[in-house]
């Protein structure tokens, strides 16, 4: 750069220069211009800030789960988030992704998360997910093949179940078998689920919602003036504590659920051999085993067990119920679009599909289970699913939260306008927030 121009800038320089060799005895030389060394790093400095800044907000503001602390949404931020929560395949967007556990009391599909770290490779992804998971291959269960079943010697024919008052179109097909199992057998399934239930029942079951909205509207169906808000949840669900639960237990009543999986009795491949003999559902297809007691009153409002809309083919295609006992009055399996109406009656079965050949809910298989006006009703039932996948009819690990004791049951109330509160022996994870607040986001 040469001297200035301009007479005063000429005069400000010369004093700089004249200011400058009195201080250090040296004539000060003109700057020079940047090298272009300098000017790559400036533009390298330049790139780096953003990371640098990134990396600093990871440091100071982690992401956490609410008020725990507890890190979410990666692989190993819990211990019971295990390889079986894995989806596979096409299931996956971003190819093999991890996965919120399924509801445990209804085995819904998992919900996939989207995984934070965008620039992981495909095969970084695929070196995360055991083998067993990566190489499950997923069947189609798209009909039923029914057939007449033979059960201890007996035929058992298998009847279609039609009505001139049921609305045209629909996908939904009802069947059913009388005698489909022995008196034995489900004297045998009673006896085993009065005995559990009343061995789990010595702990009072915590008492879980799907919102403040529904808790609200059961307690005024209990005739309580109580002013309840989402602070007497549990932190981190929508469950009440074990003191609150046990006080409100009075005011509440449900049916009793406890189940089984494949494998862990002789009869459960019995009873799923049988199921295939006569419907063609191939068992890897099945869920688990649940079998569940109504006392006087209690009932199931009108509900579909498939998600209508749902755009995951992981969704219960069809269902087989069969009644362990006669009922004195009501308790009756309702089709109220198919005009259809089956009464309990002991070792008798019914079986529908939910959804069509497409994987699709079909809107007309709603049904209710009546209030049991008179006695008591004992059903077990199996729901099989139309895309099957690697967690399906197995025993997964609990949620670690609410607080509870071991062995403690739950009671859950949810959908007030489609279901009814039900108590269960094991711990799903549909009222854990981080896990409902994602499955609402998703679906």
């Amino acid at each position: 750069m040469g001297k200035p121009q301009n007479r005063k800038l000429q005069k400000q320089y010369q004093k700089e220069q004249s200011a400058a060799k009195k201080l250090k005895g040296t004539s000060v030389k003109s700057p020079k211009e940047p090298g272009l060394v300098f000017k790559i790093f400036k533009v390298i400095l330049l790139m780096a800030l953003p990371v640098l800044f990134g990396v600093f907000g990871l440091i100071m503001f982690p992401i956490t789960n609410g008020a725990n602390g507890n890190t979410t949404l990666t692989e190993s931020s819990t211990s019971e988030r295990s390889t079986e929560g894995y989806c596979v395949g096409e299931d996956c967007p971003q190819g093999k992704e991890p996965t919120i556990k399924p509801s445990q009391h209804d085995e819904r599909t998992p919900i996939t998360l989207q995984r934070k770290d965008k620039s992981s490779s495909t095969s970084d992804l695929d070196s995360d997910v055991p083998p067993e998971v990566r190489d499950f291959k997923a069947t189609i269960l798209d009909h039923l093949s029914i057939q007449d079943v033979v059960v201890d010697d007996r035929k058992v024919q298998a009847v279609e179940l039609t009505s001139e008052e049921g609305r045209k179109g629909a996908a939904t097909r009802v069947y059913q078998y009388d005698g489909f199992l022995s008196d034995r057998e489900c004297e045998g399934l009673k006896r085993v689920h009065q005995r559990h239930v009343a061995e789990t029942s010595e702990q009072d079951a915590i008492i879980c919602f799907d919102g403040i909205h529904t808790l609200q509207k059961h307690l005024k169906d209990a005739g309580k003036n109580m002013q309840m808000s989402r602070k007497d949840f549990t932190e981190g669900t929508t469950c009440l504590n074990a003191s609150m639960s046990s006080q409100l237990k009075s005011s509440f009543h449900w049916s009793h659920s406890t189940s089984f999986y494949p494998g862990e009795s002789k009869f459960s491949k019995t009873f799923e051999d049988r199921i295939y003999q006569a419907t063609g559902m191939l068992p890897s297809n099945g869920g688990k085993f649940q079998v569940t007691s109504y006392p006087r009153g209690i009932g199931y409002k009108t509900h579909t067990d498939c998600i209508v809309g749902y755009h995951d083919k992981r969704d219960r295609f069809a269902t087989i119920l069969v009644y362990l006992q006669d009922v004195e009055k009501g308790g009756e399996t309702q089709f109220p679009e198919l005009g259809i109406s089956v009464t309990p009656k002991k070792g008798r079965a019914i079986v529908w599909n939910n959804m069509n050949s497409a994987g699709q809910c079909d809107p007309l298989s709603v049904h209710t289970a009546a209030k049991v006006e008179e006695g008591h009703k004992f059903i077990i039932q199996r729901w099989y699913y139309y895309k099957n996948f690697f967690q399906l009819g197995k025993r997964a690990g609990e949620p670690p939260i609410p607080s509870r004791n071991p062995g403690q049951p739950r009671v859950s109330c949810d959908e007030y306008e489609h279901g009814s509160c039900r108590w269960y022996d094991e711990w799903g994870y549909d009222h854990v927030t981080d896990y409902a607040a994602q499955k609402h986001s998703l679906l």
